[in-house]
């Protein structure tokens, strides 16, 4: 048996164990205490009792964390790239807050004047002619230009007021009345006199009250100008074809920045996608995107609007081309770019206009609303431009323009005649059937905030439609607005590949040879063939070239006579009575009328 340990022994053993424990604690728990800015006080000892205290080491210097600054997201605002940004704690430009849309910044805020001209209600961005001075409201303020000072003319054009060159003979003014010449209409369109053949349109040249308008003679012409029914990409069948967003219905539209070399573009990014955003909703259920930035010569940074063709607003075949051969080469653009579509926009540092205007762009073949407003011939393609000092929806304004929209406020001398067959809905000056009646800004006065009254028509224009010039308001677009959009977008999408006519060769008289609203024409050789936009004249009317034929016609004249007659290649599946004229393909009698 063991022997039991005795009650010393016993009491030794237990207390060499609670001092153990007790210096142990005491090691553990003496590094927590370093970083106390001061010790607690310890207590007094009690008489005759001897205290255990740890060794203590000289506490290390505990290594500090570098000094951060408060980076604080939206720490302040100051100005940036000629902008209003945000800034954070650290003194980083984060996002924009304010463009200044060209004007001055200063201190962390664009320069505007302090209170807004009251005049501005009255002028707007739109501006009025005072006389041959052009007033128009920029950035809350009035601006005063002197067209006689540069020795020419106040004119409203439908892009609002200008100084434009005097032209003695072919001078006017909006007071100019239009006025019939058997069936030719003569008017006045943006400070210019111009004649439109209305029986080449298939239509009659009328007179009332108002004035003289082009007015539609035939059922024909008459259904031409109802709304058409086109795929949209919202899961129904619109167009009636048994299909559901069939084609590019729902496809993403891109778009081309084209950028001049050196441009000075305030926050150009930055405005680009928000501009963006404003398109995408507007335009639902369309989809927008930037695919690609293309640097061009730095000829285009400055922008005169007068190579802009007037009326039809449309930059020359030449100016187009040379912005779009920058992504071609000689290869089509589907090729170079990768992209078998797009919508060219130029970003320019000014358009030289007097006074200045935001954006330009191309019409569809010199049409809007569905009325061709020029005989002049069109562009394929073209493209949009805009200026730095333009406001964030001027984007969606001249797409609105691009893909064949007019102003909400403009007169179509085809519809203001339109006979009581049509549809019965109340149709205003720009062709589209849901509009509101809007006589102009110039004639209209605020209520409310973006409530405007026309009295002299009686009128409720809609300040809210993108295509109409309260500027403080424009946001959106109307249903039938976005019918014709993609209508309109579908033409331009076949138009795409006809930029150069070798990109495409047709030959006559081979039916759905050409994309819609093309025809094919003759070139330098019966042996050229390539597809071309159609004109304003039918089968059957007089032409001046082959730009003035639609509907796969071509212009044929007598030799020596100074005009011919659009004529179609005959198929005799399209209800033509074939014959020959020794030409190398036979055409339709029905086209020849008396003789040529």
């Amino acid at each position: 048996m063991s022997p039991r340990p005795t009650t010393s022994r016993t009491t030794v053993f237990v207390l060499a164990i609670v001092v153990a424990l007790f210096m142990l604690v005491a090691v553990l728990a003496g590094p927590l205490n370093l970083w106390a800015a001061d010790p607690e006080p310890q207590p007094a000892a009690e008489p005759g009792v001897a205290r255990l205290e740890p060794r203590r080491e000289p506490a290390p210097r505990p290594e500090q964390p570098p000094f951060e600054p408060d980076c604080a997201a939206r720490s302040s605002k100051a100005c940036h790239d000629g902008d209003v940004w945000w800034f954070d704690g650290c003194g980083e430009a984060q996002e924009l807050a304010e463009s200044c849309e060209g004007l001055a910044c200063s201190q962390g805020s664009c320069a505007r004047a302090a209170r807004p001209d009251p005049r501005c209600a009255q002028v707007s961005a739109y501006g009025i002619c005072e006389g041959d001075r052009a007033l128009a409201c920029i950035g809350d303020r009035i601006v005063h230009v002197d067209c006689a000072a540069k020795g020419e003319r106040c004119v409203m054009t439908r892009e609002g007021a200008r100084c434009l060159p005097r032209d003695a003979a072919k001078g006017c003014s909006d007071r100019d009345r239009a006025v019939c010449t058997g069936d030719r209409l003569r008017e006045c369109v943006d400070g210019l006199w111009e004649e439109i053949d209305c029986a080449a349109r298939a239509a009659s040249c009328l007179t009332d009250g108002d004035g003289a308008r082009c007015g539609p003679s035939t059922a024909a012409t008459r259904d031409k100008l109802a709304l058409p029914k086109v795929e949209l990409c919202n899961a129904r069948d619109d167009d009636g074809d048994g299909q559901i967003d069939e084609a590019a219905a729902c496809e993403v539209v891109p778009l081309v920045a084209f950028v001049p070399a050196g441009a000075q573009l305030s926050s150009f990014e930055a405005r680009k996608e928000s501009e963006l955003e404003i398109v995408n909703r507007a335009f639902a259920p369309l989809r927008f995107a930037w695919a690609k930035t293309v640097e061009v010569p730095a000829a285009y940074r400055v922008i005169d609007p007068d190579r802009l063709e007037v009326p039809a607003r449309t930059l020359s075949q030449q100016e187009s081309r040379i912005v779009l051969a920058r992504t071609r080469s000689s290869a089509p653009a589907s090729e170079e770019s990768g992209l078998a579509f797009y919508i060219p926009v130029l970003f320019s540092e000014q358009l030289l206009s007097d006074p200045p205007k935001a954006g330009l762009s191309t019409l569809p073949n010199a049409t809007c609303g569905g009325v061709r407003i020029s005989d002049d011939p069109s562009p394929p393609h073209g493209l949009i431009v805009l200026s730095d000092a333009r406001m964030p929806e001027t984007l969606s304004h001249e797409l609105g323009h691009y893909l064949g929209l007019c102003h909400t406020h403009e007169e179509l001398d085809l519809i203001a005649a339109a006979p009581p067959d049509l549809p019965s809905c109340q149709r205003s000056g720009d062709g589209i059937c849901d509009t509101a009646l809007d006589p102009g800004p110039n004639q209209c006065f605020e209520r409310a905030v973006c409530d405007y009254f026309c009295p002299a028509r009686s009128a409720r224009p809609d300040a809210n439609n993108l295509m109409s010039y309260y500027m403080t308001c424009r946001r959106e677009f109307s249903a039938d607005q976005v019918a014709e959009i993609t209508r309109v977008l579908a033409l331009r999408r076949g138009w795409f590949r006809c930029l150069d006519p070798q990109d495409c060769p047709c030959q006559p008289g081979v039916a759905a040879a050409c994309p819609a609203e093309m025809s094919c024409h003759p070139g330098r050789s019966d042996r050229s063939w390539s597809c071309e936009l159609d004109g304003p004249s039918v089968p059957g009317a007089q032409c001046r070239g082959a730009t003035q034929c639609s509907s796969s016609s071509i212009c044929l004249a007598s030799e020596g006579a100074g005009t011919g007659r659009c004529i179609r290649p005959c198929i005799a599946s399209e209800g033509c009575t074939c014959i020959d004229l020794g030409l190398p393909f036979k055409v339709c009698n029905e086209d020849l009328g008396a003789a040529l």
